[in-house]
């Protein structure tokens, strides 16, 4: 497995968004805890690279 960008930039804005979402919602519960499955998103979007896209394409090739 390549750790090569294989995002598309509407995926990485998409992660953004889910990112905040995540973010904004573990504020308004009051559970900062879950604000860090928020950090999973960010890392997805800014570097562009998905371990389960990238695992799924490997099996079909």
């Amino acid at each position: 497995m390549s750790f090569e960008p294989n995002l598309t930039i509407g995926e990485c804005v998409v992660s953004y968004f889910l990112m905040m979402a995540v973010i904004i919602t573990a504020g308004f519960i009051g559970q900062w805890w879950i604000a860090g499955f928020g950090l999973l998103f960010f890392l997805r979007g800014i570097t562009g690279f998905c371990a389960v896209k990238a695992m799924m394409s490997a099996k079909r090739a």
